[in-house]
């Protein structure tokens, strides 16, 4: 018999309460009926990277080492991508497992780790080879299933054009990751089955709550029913690495940073290429549709690349470095949340650390709403030996409001645009199955807590490093996980820091499906 876990990326009951009420999800209204659902508190920011490796390994950004999309060196004056597998220190909870496990499309795991069963690796990290372990398993997936890491018209989404081509093939995307996963459950060959739908919080980026999203997560209902008729399975449980909300407004951070001295840029390539019609918003979609957007980016230099502006004359990550006064700048920020003080001065660092978050806190849009939840020390929010290199400020988007992390904006407020969904850090968890109690009240559950409640599920010692707890009010009060003692080893996180990162072309991706802005 079989646990699976089926992660949606973005997956939250504010999105789709309405559609499990008009009957539209009945697959779902089951779950919700007849097991346990409860929303569930992400890692701050609430983005897939780092969130999906918290769940897998139960523990916090301070211990993995990653904390965005992007990591701001402040000792070398740097901004790289840190979403490789590589980059992330800890272990997966299915490799602690003395059973076999088939892990099916996680973001931010490429390329993929070995492990007793198969890995697929997911997410926009993910490159179109290379991606599944073993390696023999990639030529069965896409003879078999037509299978695809990624859509190949993303450059052509557009929240103003819903019936694009590339919604199409996210909706192929989605039925051949769940087509994997009917197929190794009824195998019969893993005790534990993880599979994620990356592609699903894209459209609600996009989209939010538009029928194009409906159609997605109806035929994601209709997918999961199957997958609850199957003789294999155990145990079911659904879970989101973060929710989300509709975009009202555009708090954009570096243009607040720059307005109020606590940055400084300089001119650049981009400020030219700007003035001179060639953004991002013209040169992707003629690429795309010419056929030859593959071509371009690996031929063209990377700094070109990077430099190419929005229409607004911003851009991002090193684009976003080529442009920064690092000598006299005071902090420079990410999206959706993190804030880098520069100075190597630990008293300065500190001075400055405070000015900000009493500058930044009770901040208002220009409605008068609450541009963020909470204004954070890093310190306060994460644990572990990687802290210090974090970022010192954690900003807690308010509901409704999306941070955008480029540099060149003339506005700090603006509405929303490539994305009409943001994320939050409220997502979603449903437990459901003859170990589950459908009676009970999960209260404060949170993403790390899942790793090691599988573990204790399945027998097996869990690490005293892990930050999440063993909820066993989840389990019915018959069952024999809530009757048996959870068992703890001192193990400690795998440190693999010295690791050198492999610098793949990710950006591109990245900023196509609005995740740098």
């Amino acid at each position: 018999m079989t646990t699976v876990v089926l992660g949606l990326d973005g997956g939250c009951f504010e999105l789709i309460q309405p559609w499990i009420d008009d009957g539209s999800l009945p697959t779902f209204a089951t779950l919700t009926r007849d097991g346990v659902a409860e929303d569930m508190q992400s890692c701050l920011p609430p983005v897939t990277c780092p969130n999906w490796q918290c769940y897998a390994t139960g523990t916090n950004p301070g211990k993995l080492g990653v904390f965005w999309w992007e990591s701001i060196d402040r000792d070398d004056c740097k901004i790289e991508n840190r979403s490789a597998a590589e980059d992330f220190d800890g272990t997966h909870y299915w490799q602690l497992l003395d059973e076999t496990a088939a892990v099916i499309n996680l973001p931010t795991s490429y390329p993929p780790s070995e492990t007793d069963g198969i890995h697929i690796a997911g997410g926009p990290g993910a490159d179109q080879t290379g991606y599944t372990y073993p390696e023999s398993l990639e030529s069965k997936l896409k003879v078999q299933y037509d299978y695809s890491v990624h859509p190949e018209k993303m450059a052509l989404l557009s929240g103003d054009d819903p019936d694009n081509a590339c919604v199409e093939e996210i909706y192929d995307l989605i039925d051949s990751r769940f087509d994997v996963l009917e197929d190794e459950l009824e195998s019969g060959e893993y005790e534990i089955i993880h599979m994620t739908v990356f592609y699903l919080n894209v459209l609600q980026h996009f989209y939010w709550d538009m029928d194009v999203v409906k159609r997605a997560w109806e035929k994601i209902d209709e997918r999961v029913g199957h997958i609850l008729s199957s003789d294999e399975l155990d145990n079911f449980f659904v879970m989101s690495d973060h929710g989300s909300n509709e975009i009202k407004t555009t708090f954009r951070i570096n243009t607040w940073l720059e307005q109020n001295g606590y940055l400084y840029t300089e001119s650049s390539i981009s400020d030219y290429l700007h003035r001179i019609g060639i953004t991002q918003e013209h040169v992707r979609p003629v690429l795309a549709m010419l056929g030859v957007e593959w071509w371009a980016r690996r031929l063209l230099p990377k700094r070109i690349q990077m430099a190419l502006p929005d229409s607004e004359g911003s851009v991002d990550k090193s684009g976003k470095e080529e442009v920064i006064d690092w000598d006299r700048s005071k902090a420079v920020a990410s999206g959706q949340g993190p804030v880098y003080v520069l100075s190597d001065d630990l008293d300065e660092r500190e001075r400055i650390m405070d000015e900000l978050i009493s500058d930044l806190d009770g901040l208002t849009d220009r409605a008068g709403s609450p541009v963020f939840d909470r204004v954070l020390p890093g310190e306060d929010v994460y644990d572990g030996s990687h802290v210090e290199k974090g970022p010192d400020i954690i900003l807690d988007q308010a509901p409704g409001v999306h941070i955008e992390g480029k540099i060149g904006s003339d506005s700090v407020f603006g509405s929303p645009s490539k994305w009409h969904g943001e994320n939050k850090d409220t997502g979603m968890f449903i437990g459901y199955g003859p170990d589950i109690d459908e009676e009970t009240e999960i209260r404060d559950m949170h993403i790390l807590d899942i790793a090691p409640t599988l573990l204790h599920l399945h027998r097996t010692d869990v690490p005293e490093y892990m930050d999440g707890q063993v909820r066993l009010e989840l389990f019915s009060s018959e069952s024999e996980p809530r009757n048996r003692a959870v068992s703890r080893n001192d193990s400690e996180v795998a440190d693999d820091s010295t690791r050198e990162s492999v610098d793949r072309d990710v950006t591109s991706r990245l900023e196509d499906l609005g995740y740098m802005e």
